[in-house]
C-alpha cells in the first residue's frame, strides 16, 4: 500500500494551517496545530495508518516543499518525488506516477486537507471489501484505488467532453461504467448500504450522488477552513 500526495501548487506547499475555530474537528478527535504546515500532519497521518511509501506530486513550490519535507523520515514515511510540470489535475497526477505505482493499492491525498480522525478506519474498511474505488466523505480528494484506475487514466474522458484531463469524479464513473465497485467508505448504516456495485441497477443515483457531491473538480481540493 502507497500513499500518493498531490501537492502540486501554491494552494498545498507547506503554510500556516486555519485557526482551529474555523476547522472544528468533532469531539474526541483532535483539531488542526495553529501554525504548522497541514501537509506535515498529513505525512504523519499516513505514516500512522502503518502506510510508509509515500510519492509527493510536485507543481508550484517544488523547492520549498522539498527543503520542509526532506526524505521523510522526520515523519516516519519515505518519500520519493514525482515531479509535474502542468496542472495537478488527478488523471495527469496519476499517470506521473503511474511507474512509482506500480500494481499496488493506494490512496490519493491532497497536501492541503485535514482529516480529523485520520484515515485508518477508511483504510480498514478499504482492505477488507477492496472495491476498486473507495471515497473518504466531505473531503475530495481522497480516495482508496487499486491498480484498476490506470485503466480509468487511461480512458476517462472529461465531463462535458471538453479539453483537459479527466477529474476525479471522471476516473470513478469510468470505473462504475466497467461493473466495478466504487464504494462511497461512509459508514455502514445497514447491510451493504454505502457501497455502489453498478452490476444492479439499485446502486445508480447512490452513485451519482457520491460522485457529484464528493469526487468533482479536485483540481481546487477543499481544505477544512
Amino acid at each position: 500500500m502507497k500513499a500518493l500526495v498531490l501537492s502540486g501548487g501554491s494552494g498545498t506547499r507547506p503554510r500556516p494551517r486555519p485557526s482551529a475555530g474555523s476547522c472544528a474537528a468533532p469531539a474526541g478527535q483532535s483539531a488542526p496545530a495553529a501554525g504548522k504546515p497541514v501537509l506535515f500532519d498529513v505525512l504523519e497521518g499516513i505514516a500512522d495508518t502503518g502506510i510508509l511509501d509515500v510519492g509527493i506530486v510536485l507543481g508550484e513550490g517544488a523547492e520549498e516543499i522539498r527543503a520542509a519535507v526532506g526524505d521523510g523520515t522526520r515523519f516516519g514515511v519515505s518519500v520519493t518525488y514525482l515531479p509535474q510540470h502542468r496542472s495537478p489535475d488527478p488523471a495527469r497526477s496519476l499517470r506521473s506516477a503511474r511507474d512509482w505505482l506500480g500494481e499496488d493499492d493506494f490512496v490519493t491525498y491532497p497536501g492541503d486537507t485535514f482529516v480529523p480522525g485520520g484515515i485508518g478506519e477508511h483504510l480498514e474498511e478499504f482492505r477488507t471489501h477492496r472495491p476498486a474505488a473507495q471515497a473518504v466523505p466531505d473531503h475530495p480528494g481522497v480516495y482508496f484505488f487499486t491498480e484498476a484506475v490506470h485503466r480509468a487514466v487511461e480512458s476517462a474522458t472529461p465531463t462535458g467532453g471538453g479539453p483537459g484531463a479527466a477529474g476525479f469524479g471522471d476516473l470513478l464513473r469510468w470505473l462504475a461504467d466497467q461493473g466495478l465497485e466504487v464504494a462511497t467508505g461512509a459508514p455502514a448504516t445497514g447491510a451493504d448500504d454505502t457501497r455502489t456495485d453498478t452490476s444492479t441497477d439499485t446502486r445508480t443515483d447512490t452513485f451519482s450522488a457520491t460522485v457529484t457531491d464528493t469526487a468533482v473538480d479536485h483540481g481546487r481540493p477543499r481544505t477544512c477552513s
